[in-house]
């Protein structure tokens, strides 16, 4: 699969991905799941917190 990204990023003019974005959409992700996973408003509160402080 990787060649055929590099053929269509090739032909779209666009770059490799950066890896910082990489990294911070599956920090989201992550957080996102843990979110859903959360059984109490303060459980949120407090996944949001740590999130937050890493980004």
């Amino acid at each position: 699969m990787k060649p055929f990204a590099k053929v269509v990023a090739t032909m779209l003019g666009h770059g490799p991905l950066d890896r910082e974005g990489t990294a911070r959409q599956q920090i989201h992700r992550e957080w996102d799941r843990q979110r859903a996973l959360a059984i109490s408003p303060s459980e949120r509160a407090e996944i949001d917190a740590i999130f937050s402080r890493h980004l």
